[in-house]
């Protein structure tokens, strides 16, 4: 059985991200373990970042 695939994506209000929309960075093909690792990551070091985990397929 195929392994379901993420894509991520930060957002930020952040000035600086206002060109991109608050879009700080884009992840795709993601597996849950680097959904997982991801999410932990950026709420210790970014944490007024956002995360928007969609399933692919």
């Amino acid at each position: 059985m195929d392994e379901q695939l993420f894509t991520v994506t930060a957002f930020s209000n952040a000035p600086e991200h206002t060109p991109t929309q608050g879009v700080v960075y884009i992840v795709t093909d993601a597996t849950q373990e680097q959904v997982d690792a991801l999410k932990a990551r950026e709420a210790e070091q970014n944490p007024t970042y956002w995360i928007r985990v969609e399933a692919q397929g």
